[in-house]
């Protein structure tokens, strides 16, 4: 039988790639790491490390195991948060990470809805957080929720496989780039633009997903822009626009409405999909469900022009 304390182990020199740092996270001896590896292996009856003098890497063997550790993992810091709960009597608790567009105009006002509707009060943790690390909070049991959003294609990317197979995901909505120029620019009377009509022109653009989704949209057109900027976060863009930097391409849900600015339809566009990731399990618990349900209701309300 393949024990759970080994498998915890196990996960620690997996994510930390040696046995001497697992061992100091989990204040064990090298030695003894080493003996429950050892023991794991003959358990699985398969080697799970490739070892060098670098460390350790898993084998095939190892990441499929590795898969099966981190979702008992996640699932029993979920129940230990569920017991404390238990224990305290206090009002049912929710943790969600999200990044902070999707928390402004989608969590903010479905947790309003929902506290509204709700008997007893929900005690909400929010945890801002782009795609990658929600879904990691996901995964380790720090989060119920994960509010997420990818390019392209309407199914989450392939890359997310390893984490995103074992959740859920609840399409939301649909979010397109706009183009974001200063009141005086010569665009900004009209309500569309075309993607070469900024060719030649400084841009400023989002680091992670957003960057490369709009370097991929340039490149399939031919286009080779001067990049002014690359900022982390959309309302300082929009700022740089008014302030002349450049032009910024900004999802919807995103763009501030202020008036020395003007967002314009971009054709082609890139588009922006947002959802949620719950745990196993989390739909059946009342207050996800609900959350759920307040999150769904409030993207149809959502204005996306």
């Amino acid at each position: 039988m393949i024990e759970a304390q080994r498998l915890a182990v196990f996960r620690e020199v997996a994510h930390r790639g040696s046995f001497a740092q697992a061992a100091q996270a989990l204040r064990l001896t090298p030695s003894a790491v080493s003996q429950q590896m050892a023991a794991l292996e003959r358990a699985a009856q398969a080697g799970l490390f490739e070892r060098s003098t670098r460390g350790v890497t898993l084998t095939a063997a190892g990441q499929a195991l590795l898969r099966t550790a981190d979702t008992i993992h996640g699932e029993l810091h979920r129940a230990e948060r569920a017991l404390a709960r238990l224990r305290e009597q206090g009002p049912p608790s929710l943790t969600v990470a999200t990044f902070a567009s999707a928390g402004m105009l989608l969590l903010a006002p479905a947790l309003a809805a929902l506290n509204d509707r709700e008997d007893r009060h929900v005690d909400t943790t929010v945890i801002e957080s782009e795609p990658q690390q929600a879904l990691a909070a996901l995964d380790d049991g720090s989060a119920d929720m994960a509010l997420v959003y990818h390019f392209h294609t309407e199914q989450p990317p392939p890359s997310w496989a390893d984490i995103a197979h074992r959740y859920a995901y609840h399409p939301l909505l649909r979010d397109e780039l706009r183009l974001v120029v200063p009141v005086g620019h010569a665009l900004a009377r009209r309500s569309t633009a075309r993607l070469d009509d900024v060719a030649d022109e400084p841009w400023i653009q989002m680091w992670d997903l957003p960057g490369n989704a709009l370097d991929a949209l340039a490149s399939a057109h031919g286009l080779r822009p001067k990049v002014a900027c690359r900022a982390g976060d959309f309302p300082f863009m929009q700022a740089l626009v008014a302030a002349g930097v450049g032009i910024a391409f900004i999802p919807t849900l995103a763009v501030v409405d202020r008036p020395d600015t003007r967002a314009l339809v971009l054709t082609p566009t890139a588009k922006r999909y947002i959802g949620a990731y719950t745990a196993p399990g989390v739909p059946s618990n009342h207050a996800s469900r609900a959350l759920l349900d307040a999150l769904k209701a409030r993207a149809t309300t959502v204005p996306m022009s």
